[in-house]
């Protein structure tokens, strides 16, 4: 989840860049402002882009291309530096080779190898193709001191950028296409490009592409499918020119090469059939889809990314050959709509994840109101408590209340829930409410944690439980009845000779078994003692090299502070040396700490 702003971030930048190209009359103008913003963002310096030119004979920046934009060349590679730009460079090799094949490729540059004089400290580049589909049309080089350099987020932006500016040059070569009279493609892209950006909800833009596309290319049937979220299928997502709606249906294909769907996800290579009658040629075929009636069939990745991120189908009734420039068009929509789903899902799955995180706070809020507002202020006593958890809301909870019909008596419970997030918050809700509900009878500890037991087996649906630990203080005499559900032994320190021990008894966990059997124990609190609760996160809170806090760092910070330490003096030092323990490793569980101490004797 941390990564989606960055992520977002990117795509609004993304967005941005290929916009501009978009609106340009001139695309190859228009790509000099591009470059110099994508080398901005990328914290780099310079960069440049060549583009395929067949007619382009001369040696000058290499034999078929063209430099069609710069910026901030370092001196070795000014441009009237004869030695520096004649001749055909290494990623120009790797491009006639056809081994530009990936997102983006490190380059040792050999045009500032071969430049005179100094080379501003440029000795490598990313390079990343300018393709259409399967084409490339020409090479975006950014340069840097080292590969290092690169971060993992630009070399994505660049590979995205690369893959966008090779549409929008595909879309300016359509542009000159149809100033040959080759209009009806042109406009077909410009119309698509045009709608898929206004279109920001996922339904609305599938329900688009499978009723437009169809129109387009001239067939009778269009869908799109994509993975399902266990990946085992691919399913039905918008469906028209079905006589029985496999969307409404349920329709889902195999995601596996048995099918023409799942062997076009694998391969990212498209399958077009002109007649099933002549030719399946694969071994998965569904009755439903049959009495369709469809006689020639195609299957189109949907590609970001060079990843597929789904197919786009388009079925005839009649037998049909798809023409090769019938086969591009379909691709580049094909690509074009790849784009457009991912930046839709990902601008949904920002809104899902801000109104998680206002409902989060929302249900902070109101676990946050069912602790304690504040430790109680009782004459010859000394409380305090903190609680820290691991995610927004979590599943640790203390409690302090005055038992029914004795105000000199308090219940303390400490509590944690296996598990953290939402579901472990409302089971501690669940769990504090019966655990006080059933401690108000005025019965002792163990009985009051057995029958919550039961009542919270019978109640929960889900398969969370809890550990712990619940006594009586009587305020006026020190006695302390308790019993324990499987939580850490709280801290007894004597104030008398400064030893600590484990408040033990025997237990099990409350929430797994309908009946239990738990020790019940009783103390006596001298003047200046204190207890120390506490939940597990704090001594199973990790360092760097995932060495737990544990009990023997707990018990050296008490030690730390004398035994006339207040109880918020304590607590305060515990939580420091907790801290300064885990350093910056990300806290993996609640932490809950409560420290009653009987004041000494004036």
């Amino acid at each position: 989840m941390t990564s989606h702003p960055k992520l977002v971030k990117n795509l609004n930048i993304l967005n941005e860049i290929v916009e501009n190209l978009n609106q340009a009359e001139d695309v190859r103008a228009a790509l000099d402002q591009a470059l110099a913003r994508l080398v901005g963002l990328m914290e780099l310096q310079a960069g440049w882009i060549f583009l395929k030119d067949p007619n382009q004979q001369t040696r000058w920046a290499g034999r078929g291309y063209v430099l069609a934009a710069y910026h901030n060349l370092p001196p070795a590679l000014g441009l009237r530096r004869a030695r520096a730009w004649k001749g055909t460079c290494e990623c120009q090799h790797l491009c006639n080779r056809n081994e530009l094949t990936s997102a983006y490729t490190e380059v040792r540059c050999s045009r500032l190898r071969q430049a005179p004089g100094e080379r501003g400290g440029l000795t490598v580049h990313a390079t990343a193709p300018l393709r259409s589909g399967k084409t490339v049309l020409g090479i975006l080089n950014v340069a840097a001191p080292d590969w290092e350099t690169f971060s993992e987020e630009s070399l994505v932006l660049l590979a995205n950028v690369g893959s966008q500016m090779g549409i929008v040059l595909e879309r300016a070569r359509l542009l000159d296409l149809i100033q040959e009279q080759r209009l009806y493609e042109q406009a077909v892209l410009l119309e698509l490009s045009n709608q898929l950006l206004r279109r920001t909800d996922l339904g609305d833009l599938l329900t688009y592409l499978v009723e437009r596309i169809p129109q387009l290319i001239g067939v009778d049937a269009g869908a799109i499918l994509l993975p399902s979220e266990d990946g085992k299928h691919l399913e039905f997502r918008a469906a028209s020119g079905w006589q029985v709606d496999p969307v409404a249906a349920g329709r889902h294909v195999p995601a596996n090469t048995q099918s023409a769907c799942g062997l076009v996800m694998t391969t990212r290579t498209p399958i077009i059939v002109e007649d099933f009658q002549v030719n399946d040629p694969t071994p998965w075929q569904a009755d439903w889809h049959t009495v369709e009636g469809f006689r020639s069939h195609a299957v189109i990745p949907l590609l970001a990314e060079e990843h597929a991120i789904g197919v786009l189908m388009i079925d005839s009734l009649q037998p049909r050959r798809l023409s090769e420039s019938d086969l591009r068009l379909l691709r580049l929509m094909a690509n074009q709509a790849a784009i457009a789903i991912e930046k839709v899902r990902l601008h949904e799955e920002e809104l899902r994840r801000r109104r998680l995180e206002d409902e989060l706070a929302l249900g902070r809020q109101i676990q946050l109101s069912l602790l304690p507002e504040s430790p109680p202020q009782v004459e010859g006593w000394d409380f305090a408590a903190a609680y820290r958890p691991a995610r927004m809301v979590g599943g640790d909870f203390y409690d302090i209340f005055e038992l029914a019909g004795n105000p000199n008596q308090l219940g303390l419970v400490m509590a944690d829930v296996a598990g953290k997030g939402v579901a472990a918050a409302l089971f501690m809700a669940l769990s504090r409410s019966i655990i006080r509900t059933k401690s108000m009878t005025g019965r002792l500890p163990a009985a009051v944690l057995t029958r919550a037991n039961r009542m919270i087996f019978r109640d929960s649906r889900s398969k969370l439980f809890l550990t712990a630990f619940y006594a009586t203080l009587d305020l006026e005499t020190g006695w302390l009845a308790y019993a324990n559900g499987g939580h850490n032994y709280p801290l007894w320190r004597h104030a008398g000779t400064d030893e600590i021990e484990e408040l033990v008894s025997k237990g099990i966990i409350l929430g797994a078994f309908e009946h239990i059997e738990l020790e019940e124990r009783e103390i006596h609190l001298a003047p200046g003692d204190t207890i120390i609760f506490y939940t597990d996160g704090l001594t199973e809170a990790m360092d760097e090299a995932e060495q737990l806090f544990g009990e023997d760092r707990l018990i050296e910070a008490i030690r730390q502070l004398s035994p006339t330490a207040s109880a918020q003096e304590l607590l305060a030092a515990i939580m420091v040396a907790n801290e300064a323990f885990t350093g910056d490793t990300p806290q993996a569980d609640d932490v809950t700490l409560l420290i009653v101490k009987r004041q000494p004797a004036n």
